[in-house]
Parts: C-alpha cells; sequence; structure tokens
C-alpha cells in the first residue's frame, strides 16, 4: 500500500519536474531541457514500476523485461542530463559508447521475447521463479544496479575532475551535487546487498523506491535553490533588476553577449585562477542568474566550457613560442594543479601538453 503511494506521487512529480525543467530552458538555463526529457523517461519507468508492484503484470504482458531494459538507460540518461546541466566537459568518447552498448546489447539480445505474443510472455513469466539469488528476474535486477553504480561513480569522477581546474567558489553546487551521487552509489550498494539477502519483488521494489526518492529529492532541492536565487535577484539595485522579470529578449541577449565576449577576451581575467561567476558577474553589473543565462544562450555553452577551452587556447600558444615549464604553463593560465592542467588539455586537444608541444613548437 504504502509502496503505491510512493510510486503514484513519484510519477505525478516525475511529470511536473520535467515540465519545470523543459520550461526552465526558455528562461536561459539551456541544458535544463535534457533534465525535463529525463523526468518524462521517469514518469514512464515508475508506471511500469507501480504496475509490477501492484500485481497487474498479467493484465501487461508486453511491459515484462521492459522495465529491465528501462533500467539500464536510466543512469546514463541521467549522468547525460546532470552533466550537461552543470557544464561538466563532455564524457570521453569510449566511457559514452560503453554506456550506450550496455542497455542496446541488452535490447537486440531480448528481441526475440520482446516479439513474443503476450500469452508467451506470460508463460515465460511463470515458468521462471521470481525469488531466488539466480533466478532471471534478480539477475537481471543486479545486473541494472551494478550498471547504474558504475555509471554514477564514473560520474562522480567527472566532477572530481572539473573541481581542480576551479577555485571552490566556482563549483559550489557542483561540489554538493557531487555529495547527492556519493550518497546514491552507497545507495545502490545496499540495494545489490537486499538482492542477495531478499530475491524478487521486495529488493526490486525498494531499489526503484529508493532511487526514485533520491532523485525526486536532488529535483526538489534543486528547485528550492533557483527559487531561492530568484527571489535573492528580487533585492537587487533597479540597474540589475530590470533583467530579471522577464525571458531577455533577443536584441537584449546579444547587447549583453557582446558584453560577456568582450570581458572573457581580457586575458588578465581569463587566467586568474581565482576566478568566480560572482566576480564575472559583478563587472558586468548583472546577476549571477542572469550571467549564466547570457552564456548559455548566447554561447550554447557554458561558462565552465568556455574558460576552459580558453585557457587551453592560451596554454597551447605559450606551450609552442616558448620553453616554459609544462607546470609553470599551467598555473599561469589558471589550473590550479599540474594533473588537471593535464586531464583538461588531453581532453580538448587529444594530447599531452608535452606531446602538443613536441609535434609542434619549431
Amino acid at each position: 500500500m504504502i509502496g503505491t503511494i510512493l510510486l503514484s506521487a513519484g510519477f505525478i512529480q516525475s511529470v511536473f519536474l520535467g515540465l519545470y525543467f523543459y520550461r526552465e530552458a526558455n528562461t536561459g538555463r539551456k541544458f535544463s531541457r535534457d533534465l525535463g526529457y529525463f523526468f518524462f523517461f521517469l514518469s514512464l519507468i515508475m508506471i511500469c514500476n507501480l504496475i509490477y508492484f501492484s500485481g497487474n503484470l498479467f493484465e501487461f504482458p508486453h511491459l515484462i523485461k521492459l522495465g529491465y531494459l528501462f533500467g539500464f538507460c536510466i543512469s546514463p540518461f541521467f549522468s547525460f542530463a546532470v552533466t550537461r546541466y552543470f557544464g561538466i566537459p563532455k564524457e570521453n568518447r569510449i566511457w559514452f559508447g560503453l554506456f550506450l552498448l550496455v542497455p542496446v546489447s541488452f535490447f537486440l539480445i531480448h528481441i526475440p521475447f520482446f516479439l513474443l505474443s503476450g500469452e508467451n510472455k506470460i508463460l515465460s513469466l511463470r515458468n521462471n521463479p521470481q525469488n531466488q539469488i539466480l533466478s532471471d528476474s534478480n539477475l537481471f535486477q543486479m545486473m541494472t544496479l551494478f550498471f547504474s553504480l558504475i555509471v554514477f561513480l564514473r560520474t562522480y569522477y567527472r566532477f572530481r575532475l572539473v573541481f581542480g581546474e576551479f577555485s571552490d567558489d566556482f563549483l559550489r553546487e557542483e561540489k554538493l551535487f557531487s555529495s547527492y551521487i556519493l550518497i546514491l552509489v552507497f545507495w545502490l550498494l545496499i540495494c545489490i546487498l537486499f538482492c542477495v539477502l531478499f530475491p524478487g519483488q521486495i529488493s526490486e521494489t525498494i531499489s526503484n523506491i529508493g532511487f526514485s526518492v533520491w532523485v525526486l529529492g536532488f529535483a526538489w532541492h534543486r528547485i528550492y535553490l533557483d527559487q531561492k536565487r530568484k527571489d535573492t535577484h528580487q533585492i537587487l539595485p533597479s540597474n540589475q533588476n530590470k533583467y530579471q522579470k522577464s525571458y531577455l529578449s533577443d536584441q537584449k541577449l546579444n547587447e549583453l553577449g557582446k558584453h560577456l565576449e568582450d570581458l572573457l577576451n581580457e586575458k588578465e581575467l581569463i587566467l586568474d585562477g581565482d576566478l568566480t561567476l560572482p566576480k564575472i558577474s559583478e563587472i558586468l553589473g548583472l546577476s549571477s542568474h542572469i550571467t549564466s543565462q547570457v552564456c548559455n544562450r548566447y554561447f550554447g555553452q557554458s561558462l565552465i566550457e568556455i574558460i576552459r577551452q580558453k585557457r587551453i587556447e592560451y596554454a597551447k600558444k605559450v606551450l609552442v613560442e616558448s620553453d616554459t615549464p609544462i607546470l609553470r604553463v599551467g598555473f599561469d593560465v589558471g589550473f590550479n594543479s599540474k594533473n588537471a592542467f593535464i586531464r583538461a588539455f588531453k581532453d580538448l586537444t587529444n594530447l599531452t601538453p608535452s606531446e602538443f608541444r613536441k609535434k609542434y613548437k619549431p
């Protein structure tokens, strides 16, 4: 009864959250639309879970095993959405291919099953025990949990890499979300243990409800922070507050975008290792919210991505035109450690700084 109520509430909230984040894209947070699509997808998963949990699966036989396919898709989809939302650089192609390969492989392997009639699917389900450790359902559940565990560990690692490239004040929200990821990682480990100790519907229901509660908790906290930030902006001086009340027109966006572009072309500012969003906003005479909105809409990128790219461009020039040690180059262009500099450089050029210098220096 309680599980049904939680899943029903989760479905309704997922739909509302999908609408919220989808509409947020119209107010400047461009990549929030990806989160909107994710929550619409999550609402479909919750419907499947609700049908399964309520014991009505035999009335919808074509949903059998479809929930596992959705389970393999949900973690890479969410990882993609939140990393784009926070402006984390794109995933390595190898990892991206791996995360895509797993759900695609599951689907291809089970095409014959998905093409079966409803009666045959029900017969297949009845012939397989549901409450044993090595049953198909329990093995698939553990596989989806383990896959999600790998995806979120990788996501946490990607957040941690970016932390080494910017000052602490620049990445407060990202650091908060990385803590959320750790909580989820521990929860996934507990759910895997439940699959071993209590195989079957109990462990599957607990894991599904737990993940749904975690995602919804993150989303509502995200909305709270956004609303708090907007409320704070209402007390800004009048020259800033005039931009807070509505969606920026294209004319105003271009005007502010060009101003921001000129500012980001100032070498001394970009190479400042203590550069923060509030500092840039203060120079522009705007709020942090509007600065992010202008950046996302005008450039189609987050401020983190733009600063990262510009710093690497400066580094490439120094590496070719001088013999400055690589460690010194990294610090001079704003990175806080040699490892962070090398990772970012290789991520954007596919070469390490030393390899780049050897290849292009006359």
